[in-house]
């Protein structure tokens, strides 16, 4: 009994982090309206760490530290208002333009697979706010409570990102021009 206890223990090391790995690279899934405490909970199951100090209207989540890291790095941003969570905002860095690309069709297609892309949810985020700068290409969703805009960016530095994941909650006002 003592072995196979330790046999299952060994197998929970390696399949938690696994499993963790595997959806910090899928699509964000995390509600809009949460609380600050529960969005940190939330991105700690994407792999992404709170930042010791106050919060405030803006949160940036780093990634965790963790082995094996990758070609690229990722941050989210935290947007709150009244003390709940109103847009979140994942941006990838990546050194090389090919796994950028690769990356971007990984998330649409992970994110396709619950909700296809949707030209009138594309209308929807065209019609709310600007694009944003140095946008590639992207691909909108739309989802219960959330609009989701995954964009495919030029960067221009080696500090700037290549894709930006965005959940925007539908009934976001209208953007002024």
């Amino acid at each position: 009994m003592g072995t196979w206890r330790l046999a299952l223990a060994a197998v929970a090391v390696v399949i938690g982090p696994a499993c963790a790995a595997q959806r910090a690279e899928g699509p964000l899934g995390v509600a809009l309206g949460l609380s600050p405490d529960e969005t940190a909970r939330a991105l700690r199951e994407y792999d992404f760490c709170r930042r010791p100090g106050p919060g405030g209207a803006e949160e940036v989540f780093p990634q965790c530290d963790r082995p094996g890291r990758g070609f690229g790095d990722a941050w989210v941003v935290a947007h709150y208002r009244s003390g709940r969570l109103v847009k979140l905002a994942r941006f990838e860095r990546w050194a090389d333009e090919a796994r950028a690309e690769g990356r971007w069709n990984q998330l649409i297609e992970k994110r396709a697979v619950g909700t296809p892309p949707s030209q009138a949810a594309r209308d929807r985020i065209f019609a709310r706010q600007r694009i944003p700068e140095r946008t590639r290409s992207w691909v909108a969703f739309s989802t219960p409570d959330a609009l989701v805009g995954v964009y495919l960016l030029h960067p221009i530095t080696s500090d700037d990102p290549s894709i930006l994941e965005e959940l925007i909650p539908i009934d976001a006002p209208a953007a002024t021009p």
